[in-house]
């Protein structure tokens, strides 16, 4: 661990290293992602040291934690990665803990948005700039205050500063009436709810069970995982179909979630057999859908799509939460329930060097002219009689 003076008046940098160093560090943590903004649960402690106690693999930590008169205001949570598609020369990645599959909507920094506590940090990192090649951030809000000072910090030690679309976030506004929400959908969808309903109930009664206290989601998640096992997921070794060590840290950080009332597991059962399940994580104002499975030997009845609307009639009904946040992935799937999504971008601070314009080649010209043309010829290969 080191530390780094900064030329502002009681504003001062270190660097932690080791998991030792970083564990004190967890109320100022929680506290700092409050007042930052977009933040969510995904860089809370508990998801972030868990995540890399199960999961770090062949990472460096970098935390450089920026204190005002010694007390924290801003904190950086980075890891080094290395880029894989250069093994003989290597690129070193400066990027948020947990990036880029596991975190969601990343920070670049937790604490209010202030540019001096942001130009003593960057001050630190620019220090360290022997260890990376390329800062890169996945899921940021184009007007969001890091991408402005990150900008600055690229022109001013004359770095390549790269920014483009990465993906839409969808979301949906809960603060309506189900029954005139679910009118103004597509009547395909409301066709498909109802057939899918009369064929799950013909094979079995059909209920809906919540898990919220901590027992309860322990269980609960091995239902889950269990689902899993019957699920396409499984084939394709995604979330807890990855490994015993993604279960157990998903497991811890649920958990912990669960302890202060912000974590559920929703089940739909036929008769007495679980045939879909969400996992859900919220705050004062969001409910994050965080996973959503469903037995496959169900496929016909289309059991996740009945669970999502049973959910959110709920939440609906409820009218606890503001807004029901479907995070950035299988896009079609969630674009069905809702019209509204955040636009969100890649970010890259590059130092010019080869390796680093090769890295700005893949992701701004090769990537981008490749992706959907593979994307047109997997749907035409899918639609051939």
């Amino acid at each position: 661990m080191s530390s780094t003076a900064h030329d502002q008046a009681g504003l001062t940098c270190r660097v932690i290293d080791n998991l030792d160093a970083w564990l004190p560090l967890r109320d100022a943590w929680d506290e700092l992602l409050q007042v930052s903004p977009e933040s969510t649960p995904w860089q809370g402690f508990d998801f972030v040291c868990n995540w890399w106690r199960s999961l770090a693999e062949k990472l460096q930590l970098r935390i450089f934690v920026v204190e005002r008169n010694g007390a924290p205001c801003l904190i950086l949570p980075l890891q080094i990665s290395r880029w894989p598609w250069l093994p003989s020369v290597p690129v070193n990645i400066l990027e948020p803990i947990g990036s880029i599959m596991d975190v969601n909507r990343p920070r670049f920094a937790l604490g209010h948005p202030a540019e001096d506590a942001y130009d003593c940090a960057l001050a630190a990192v620019w220090k360290c700039r022997d260890e990376w090649h390329t800062i890169r951030i996945d899921e940021k809000l184009s007007d969001d205050a890091e991408v402005r000072y990150l900008r600055q910090f690229a022109a001013r030690h004359e770095l390549l500063f790269r920014l483009s679309f990465s993906h839409l976030c969808p979301y949906l506004d809960l603060r309506q009436d189900w029954q005139r929400y679910l009118a103004g959908r597509s009547s395909k969808l409301r066709k498909n709810l109802r057939t899918a309903r009369r064929r799950l109930e013909a094979l079995g009664s059909v209920s809906l069970r919540s898990f919220q206290q901590g027992d309860d989601m322990g269980a609960a998640l091995d239902l889950v995982i269990d689902l899993h096992s019957r699920s396409w997921k499984r084939k394709k070794k995604v979330e807890h179909s990855q490994s015993l060590r993604y279960q157990a840290f998903f497991r811890a950080w649920l958990l912990a979630m669960a302890e202060r009332g912000r974590a559920r597991i929703l089940a739909l059962y036929c008769g007495d057999r679980a045939v879909a399940a969400t996992v859900a994580v919220m705050d004062e104002t969001t409910y994050y859908s965080a996973q959503i499975v469903h037995d496959g030997g169900f496929a016909a009845c289309s059991p996740g799509t009945q669970l999502e609307a049973l959910e959110l009639e709920g939440l609906m009904k409820q009218q606890r939460y503001q807004r029901y946040d479907f995070l950035g992935s299988f896009l079609n799937n969630k674009l069905r329930w809702t019209d509204t999504a955040l636009s969100t971008s890649h970010v890259f601070v590059l130092q010019p060097a080869l390796r680093t314009r090769l890295v700005s080649w893949y992701y701004f010209q090769l990537k981008p002219y490749i992706k959907p043309r593979l994307l047109g010829l997997l749907n035409r290969l899918r639609n051939r009689p």
